[in-house]
């Protein structure tokens, strides 16, 4: 399995893809939706979109696609997150966030590291340096390892 692509809404997109390129290495591009923007890093085809805060993906009538409409009361915070490998080390993603104004701390969870950014202090990106990605990795492989037969 790969993921392609994830949306993150945000209050500056243009901003926060400026950010994000410099973390990953990436491009940023405008997004067909007016005011927002993508980042393109890594393979072919891997993206983050970056959605102005107060769109909201809405499904279309049968037989017609999602709707991007705009919403009157955004929230400050979401229930989900974005986890990425970056190529950086730890003190250059910290000296990112600093640069932007945004919080970003080492948090041990459990077996692993991870740095959690925090675009515009409301979205958590977790973010991977290498030193901290091998260490995820492991875990995975463990839960994988200790997963019976059929349920992998």
């Amino acid at each position: 399995m790969r993921i392609f692509h994830t949306s993150i809404p945000v209050r500056n997109p243009k901003r926060v893809a400026q950010a994000i390129a410099e973390l990953t290495e990436g491009a940023t591009f405008d997004f067909l939706h007016p005011g927002c923007f993508f980042v393109t890093f890594g393979d072919t085809g891997s993206l983050i979109e970056l959605y102005r805060k107060e769109i909201e993906l809405h499904p279309g009538d049968p037989g017609n696609p999602c709707e991007l409409t705009d919403s009157n009361s955004p929230g400050t915070y979401t229930g989900s997150h974005t986890a990425i490998c970056v190529s950086a080390n730890a003190d250059r993603v910290l000296e990112i966030a600093g640069a932007y104004g945004w919080r970003a701390e080492i948090h041990r969870r459990r077996v692993f590291r991870v740095i959690e950014f925090w675009i515009e202090n409301e979205y958590l990106l977790e973010v991977f340096p290498p030193e901290f990605a091998s260490e995820y990795l492991a875990a995975c492989e463990l839960v994988c390892a200790s997963a019976p037969q059929g349920e992998r």
